[in-house]
């Protein structure tokens, strides 16, 4: 993004021919930033001035820090052994059901913060394993409707994670890209928290399957790193102090007015919940802000 010294605002943005490496520039009054909430701290941390050394806009210097995400690793599986003359037929657009979040909701019960919630999904399979005889059409017969093996539960976590100073990105010091970008370097791991919501998700589920009759009950833990999961939100978080946050309550940088961050950057929180369609709402009151701060007195 380009800064005008003189003029005290961006300008416009400065972009980079994937196949030749020629650089062009585009102008424009406002800019809206929204590269997915890593790639939009790897911009703005790149976007250096003489007014704002550390990235644009990052005067608190807390740009690229707080980062957080939805923990994924956890989730517990069962088998039901009633309903053995009903299947499925068809694709599922819903994919399931989904458990909200049930914990720490109206006061702290827990020891950990927060809290998560779950997918849960139930399908049956075919037991290939009970097909041991039979030649040409009857076998063929067997192959196109073979038997179905019991009812298999699964629910997954999706775990909220805690926005912390000690969870950030940079720039990486020493290595570019292909168009010579300096990579983003994450520093991101899981904490205390983070292992107890996961044991009560463990516990509460386990509880729950009991209770339903549900049998053969596997929990599983992946273990997988930080990155492996999705919704990765913060960085460029918004607050009504510019010595601790970048955006204001509208998305709008406090530092350099004319640039708004409205993807999942801004996030203060994560809560449990899917959040695309608060960035989408997110952006749409921005740009509802912007336009009428542009008709008024400019932005």
């Amino acid at each position: 993004i380009i800064y005008d010294e003189q003029k005290g605002k961006a300008t416009g943005i400065r972009v980079i021919d994937t196949h030749t490496k020629q650089a062009t520039e585009y102008y424009a009054p406002i800019v809206f930033v929204n590269a997915g909430a890593l790639n939009t701290n790897l911009l703005l941390l790149n976007s250096t001035s003489h007014r704002f050394p550390q990235g644009l806009g990052n005067d608190s210097g807390v740009m690229g820090k707080y980062v957080a995400f939805h923990n994924y690793s956890a989730s517990i599986s069962a088998e039901c052994e009633d309903f053995q003359d009903l299947t499925i037929d068809g694709r599922n657009p819903a994919g399931g059901g989904y458990f909200p979040r049930f914990r720490n909701v109206h006061k702290q019960e827990t020891d950990f913060m927060r809290g998560y919630s779950a997918n849960f999904g139930a399908s049956r399979y075919p037991n290939l394993s009970k097909i041991d005889h039979g030649f040409g059409a009857d076998l063929k017969n067997d192959l196109k409707k073979p038997p179905l093996g019991p009812w298999m539960m699964r629910a997954g976590m999706m775990g909220e994670t805690i926005p912390k100073e000690t969870n950030y990105v940079r720039l990486d010091p020493t290595r570019r890209d292909e168009w010579g970008m300096p990579l983003l370097s994450i520093s991101i791991a899981y904490d205390d928290n983070d292992a107890k919501m996961k044991q009560d998700f463990f516990e509460q589920f386990t509880d729950m399957y009991t209770k339903a009759g549900f049998v053969n009950i596997q929990e599983k833990d992946t273990k997988q790193a930080p990155g492996l999961d999705i919704h990765e939100m913060g960085g460029v978080r918004m607050g009504n102090d510019p010595k601790t946050s970048v955006l204001n309550k509208w998305n709008q940088m406090h530092a350099c007015p004319n640039v708004f961050v409205t993807d999942g950057a801004c996030m203060t929180s994560t809560s449990s919940q899917n959040p695309s369609l608060t960035y989408m709402a997110l952006t749409a009151r921005a740009v509802d802000y912007a336009v009428k701060s542009a008709k008024q007195n400019g932005v």
